[in-house]
């Protein structure tokens, strides 16, 4: 196991830009995921949504129109106004070692995966604590 591709996770749940967050909160809490890669109809890589961008945005409409609205506005927020447009991304031939410095220097936990602008992969924290184990198990 040295490059990206061979620990990144491949089975993706994304959404389209033009979605509501509030769509993209039930793909969170169905999924039990934290990072929701936004692609267009062709795959091509357009943003991340975080949990955290979600969070902050539940909190500014609760504060701004209280918790009875939450979902009501929510739905008419598209996820183009949430999402990260600007997030790192790493191609699925780059060393895990490059990965795994990324992680530590930028203290962020997750990277999407992008090769020739198409979403391949996504790469976790969770899938470096997988690593680990598996390599502490192998000992």
């Amino acid at each position: 196991m040295k490059t990206v591709a061979d620990i990144m996770t491949r089975k993706l749940v994304t959404l389209p830009a033009d979605a509501n967050i509030h769509q993209a909160r039930e793909l969170f809490k169905q999924y039990n995921i934290r990072h929701l890669p936004i692609v267009n109809a062709e795959g091509q890589y357009e943003g991340l949504l975080t949990q955290r961008d979600l969070l902050n945005s539940a909190f500014s409409i609760v504060e701004k129109y209280g918790v009875s609205k939450l979902v009501q506005k929510e739905e008419q927020i598209q996820v183009a106004e949430v999402m990260s447009r600007d997030s790192e991304v790493m191609p699925s031939d780059a060393a895990l070692i490059k990965a795994g410095e990324f992680f530590l220097a930028h203290k962020h936990s997750c990277l999407p995966v992008v090769d020739n602008g198409r979403l391949c992969g996504i790469l976790t924290s969770i899938d470096f604590v997988r690593l680990s184990l598996h390599l502490l198990k192998s000992e």
